[in-house]
């Protein structure tokens, strides 16, 4: 029995080596995608509840102050109006 040597044009070579990196991408892809969702299973449970402490402050924060007795609603940083006389 005798073997005939294949050749390949180089054109063929060329298609065969772009198929090789597609593949080598699109592995890679799907190794990241399984490497987020094996990651995203093992979620802290503390971390969830610091995001939705976060949450709830901001949203306190952005509702409107009342300052007692009627007055204009201030910020944090600014001082009262008679604090000159203390």
């Amino acid at each position: 029995m005798h073997m005939i040597p294949a050749q390949i044009a180089a054109s063929d070579g060329f298609a065969i080596a772009m198929l090789g990196v597609i593949l080598l991408s699109m592995g890679m892809i799907g190794v990241l995608f399984w490497c987020m969702k094996r990651n995203a299973a093992r979620r802290d449970p503390h971390v969830d509840s610091l995001l939705e402490e976060l949450e709830e402050d901001e949203r306190q924060e952005r509702l409107p102050r009342t300052a007692p007795g009627g007055e204009k609603p201030r910020e944090p940083w600014e001082r009262e109006s008679d604090w000159w006389k203390s």
